[in-house]
């Protein structure tokens, strides 16, 4: 444990809280658990991961995304778009990278992570390390919640581990002058011929059979669960509507505000008495929430407001007990919340009934992406056919659901390229003049693309951005360097887990 920050800790109030901590969602959310706890008996390096190991690990992942260790979670896998798999990726990676830095001898000093910490924006005021942050950020948000210093620490030593390891990995990467000048055709103005292939509509309506269904349920059953909601009722302390307040007298009337839920929350405290009954006695309204889930979604909820609510409290009330527990102050914008749960609603198994929309949705899906990629698969053989026999494009692309558009003097690098543009011209990259690209997927469905003609660069342009581009490339070839390092290193690891196995 590091005491160098003990010296200056003390209590700030509220609203200094609110106002410097950064918002914890990620540390509240534990849906992202749901996949890994699903697995008994995981093993890597030969010895077992208990379900302990694991929620210390997702308390680290969670600590680490709310500390903005961006880095250590990019290189680990942590920022994959599905919740599930970036949890996932992170725990593992996570605990090779661990084992990778005690086999090389590569462990942080005390000192080191002091430092680190002291550094943290987070923790800074004009620049300067503020420990009274520090000491807002243990008590407010860490203690609460089943989170010490030492967690804090252990992510800084994570983070520090990375970048001494990822040193000694990424040392080889070297970009020469010819590969610089190749980047330059980014910057040669392209003209070409798009060959789109739009997605029918109707083509969402294959058939499913129920058989499909079935197999589909009967295989996937311990993951088919209904989602568990919690309901609440709440007070809130907020300005006026027709508040204007900017500056000091905000800060005094939000000061106000948090003050005012303080006296109620120790009023429950000190004299077990309900949220209801706090409220009555303080003159306040009692509003009902209806069930939501983790993420604060309420499916039977049209109302803009309540949902924002919802969203706003769901992570500090999925850490209750139950029925008739309940919260500190939690503070959303400029409003301050005070809830009881009323209701939980735990998550059950899914009957076969109630699975079949989405498994059904889901395998049409499937059915209608992979016929759609099959058609038009054969559609550009056919294109390309006709084409080696001399017909012009036009001709030889007369396949329902097929256009063609052309595309003049577009430079892929240009900041003014829209999305689609660079999405097409990004496909032309590799190709001679009169080559067509293969299949690329798209929002409308599938293209090719028909180099025509290439244009001379525009030097000016290059030059401007040749630091940029010399940088990027650099970062990039360290980040596959890395990544083929993780990869042998998750071998070398052996993870397996009952009916996987994983390299």
């Amino acid at each position: 444990m590091i005491h160098i920050f003990r010296k200056n800790q003390r209590v700030l109030m509220l609203l200094i809280s609110a106002l410097t901590i950064v918002a914890f969602i990620f540390l509240y959310n534990t849906r992202q658990l749901d996949d890994l706890s699903n697995v008994r008996n995981p093993v890597i390096y030969g010895k077992a991961l208990t379900q302990v190991a694991i929620d210390r690990h997702v308390k680290n992942y969670q600590l680490t995304m709310s500390l903005g260790q961006y880095d250590l979670l990019r290189k680990l896998g942590g920022m994959a778009q599905e919740r599930e798999a970036a949890l996932s990726e992170f725990v593992w990676n996570l605990i090779v990278l661990q084992h990778q830095s005690r086999e090389l001898g590569i462990e942080p000093t005390d000192d080191q992570v002091a430092d680190r910490i002291k550094n943290l924006p987070l923790f800074k005021s004009e620049n300067q390390f503020d420990p009274r942050k520090y000491s807002t950020f243990v008590s407010e948000q860490l203690t609460p919640r089943g989170f010490t210093e030492r967690q804090l620490e252990e992510v800084m030593r994570d983070a520090i581990r990375l970048e001494s390891l990822s040193e000694i990995v990424e040392a080889p990467a070297a970009m020469s002058e010819e590969e610089l000048k190749a980047t330059m055709r980014i910057f040669q103005p392209v003209t070409a011929e798009v060959i789109k292939f739009n997605k029918d509509a109707k083509s969402d309506s294959v058939p499913v059979a129920p058989e499909e269904i079935a197999s589909i349920f009967e295989n996937n059953k311990a993951a088919l669960n209904t989602t568990e909601t919690r309901a609440i009722n709440y007070v809130a302390f907020e300005l006026p509507e027709a508040s204007k307040l900017e500056g000091k007298e905000k800060t005094e009337a939000l000061q106000k505000l948090a003050n005012a839920a303080s006296v109620v929350t120790d009023t429950i405290a000190q004299g077990s008495v309900s949220l209801e009954t706090a409220a009555k006695n303080a003159g306040l309204k009692i509003t009902k929430l209806a069930a939501f889930d983790r993420s604060g979604s309420q499916p039977k909820n049209g109302d803009p407001k309540s949902t924002l609510i919802a969203q706003s409290l769901a992570p500090a009330a999925f850490l209750l007990a139950g029925p008739g527990k309940s919260s500190d102050v939690v503070q959303a914008g400029d409003a301050f919340y005070i809830f009881e749960i009323t209701e939980v609603n735990p998550a059950r198994p899914l009957t076969l009934d109630e699975a079949k929309p989405e498994i059904e949705a889901r395998l049409r899906t499937q059915k209608s992406d992979q016929l759609f990629m099959q058609s038009t698969t054969a559609a550009l053989n056919s294109i390309r056919s006709a084409l080696q026999a001399g017909k012009p494009l036009n001709e030889a692309a007369t396949s329902p659901g097929v256009t063609i558009e052309n595309l003049t003097a577009v430079v892929p690098a240009a900041k003014d390229a829209t999305s689609e543009q660079q999405l097409i011209t990004a496909n032309t990259l590799l190709l001679k003049d009169g080559e067509i690209s293969n299949l690329a997927q798209a929002p409308w469905g599938a293209f090719a693309v028909r180099l025509t003609a290439r244009g001379p660069a525009d030097s000016k342009a290059f030059g401007d951005r040749e630091s940029e581009i010399r940088t990027n490339m650099i970062r990039n070839k360290r980040d596959l360097l890395f990544a083929e390092w993780l990869r042998t290193s998750r071998e070398a690891a052996k993870i397996t887990m009952p009916g996987n196995t994983q390299g």
